[in-house]
């Protein structure tokens, strides 16, 4: 793809965006709706899931955020078009928009499963700008391991909620036809249960950490580290199985300024 670089290996991505290029536009047009609604409430064609439809939705969560706020849904953005994209064995269940209210959904940033083995993915998004160090390797294994301390503490939580809202996400984004609708809400519904009763492990769980660094592309992070940082956290063994996912980018502000400009000339 014009203007990404992307290296996809058994248990760390890499992601160099060098520029908000044709191609990448015409991903995030093909996949704002599915990405936002989920694939199963999108596919429905309703207006209030077309494409300008969900520019307006979008802008009208944004607008009001806070600049850390807003690069952290960049970064989640960002990172729900790269999986739609270049994840194809993988399905994301869990909508971008929070059904309830215009604030950050309560859980997990996203829940994917593995199509073939009918597996759940917990996955978490840090994003922002480089730190006060102005070192890129410094601020994405940092962000790696923030995702990691989040992850592993709500994981490890008596706290049912972010499983019912799971299943929720799931049940929503999941056609009812797909074969394996059953088994994720079943697997969701087993960690909720374990929850309930005080036995949650972290351990149980599949994860994705996923960190986007806004900074100049001209000074990158290097590609080993994410699976440094992966087999570091595999040897932990806090998680059943670990995948980082790393992103790079110049700035968040063209996305933004794009996704308004395509509001603008709907």
């Amino acid at each position: 793809m014009k203007g990404v670089e992307i290296t996809i290996e058994n248990n760390f991505v890499v992601c160099h965006i060098h520029t908000l290029s044709d191609d990448l536009k015409e991903m995030i047009r093909n996949h704002l709706a599915n990405i936002c609604h989920g694939k199963s409430l999108a596919s429905k064609n309703l207006s209030v899931h077309s494409y300008k439809s969900t520019l307006t939705q979008f802008h009208n969560r944004y607008n009001s955020k806070t600049d850390e706020t807003k690069k952290g849904m960049m970064g989640e953005l960002l990172s729900h078009v790269l999986i739609y994209e270049h994840f194809k064995s993988f399905d994301v269940v869990s909508p971008f928009f929070n059904m309830e209210e215009k604030s950050q959904r309560k859980g997990f940033d996203l829940i994917l499963v593995s199509k073939d083995e009918e597996n759940v993915w917990i996955t978490e998004v840090k994003s922002g700008e480089i730190g006060q160090s102005g070192c890129p390797n410094k601020s994405t294994r940092g962000f790696l391991q923030t995702a990691k301390r989040d992850l592993k503490h709500r994981l490890n939580q008596a706290e049912e909620t972010f499983w019912l809202n799971a299943i929720n996400t799931a049940n929503n984004a999941i056609d009812d036809c797909t074969d394996y609708k059953s088994a994720i809400i079943e697997v969701l519904s087993t960690e909720g249960t374990l929850a309930l009763n005080d036995k949650a492990d972290s351990k149980d769980n599949n994860v994705i950490l996923i960190s986007v660094l806004f900074h100049d592309v001209n000074n990158l992070f290097d590609d080993k580290l994410p699976e440094n940082v992966a087999d570091s956290i595999t040897d932990e063994n806090i998680f059943k199985k670990v995948i980082t996912f790393s992103v790079q980018k110049g700035t968040y502000k063209n996305i933004e300024e794009f996704l308004f400009q395509e509001e603008l000339s709907g």
